[in-house]
């Protein structure tokens, strides 16, 4: 495992800890627990993906490199894309929760 790897486990690790916590501390509601914890793991999916797409395309040549990590950021995009919507849609989430969470993580 890589220091990146670690670097993402240990922001994940101590974000939700803290949301943890603020949920014990009954800052928040459960709902919004629960629709944080999928934006998480959301989030935490689509950073392995582009981790394990550098470290293929990492040794080989530019086109690769280019070709794994460009076109894994449009693929990668267009089914978080698709995940969103059909969470936002179908499921009994706090949409304002998971939408916030969802671009904090992102973004770190």
């Amino acid at each position: 495992m890589n220091s990146f790897n670690k670097t993402i486990i240990v922001i994940y690790i101590l974000g939700y800890g803290l949301l943890t916590l603020l949920y014990y501390l009954e800052y928040f509601s459960q709902l919004f627990y629960i629709s944080t914890l999928y934006a998480g793991i959301l989030n935490l999916l689509n950073s392995y993906a582009a981790v394990k797409l550098f470290d293929l395309s990492y040794k080989s040549g530019s086109t690769n490199f280019l070709l794994y990590n460009l076109g894994g950021i449009g693929i990668r995009l267009m089914l978080l894309l698709i995940i969103f919507v059909i969470v936002i849609k179908f499921l009994n989430i706090d949409k304002y929760g998971f939408i916030l969470v969802f671009f904090i993580f992102y973004f770190i």
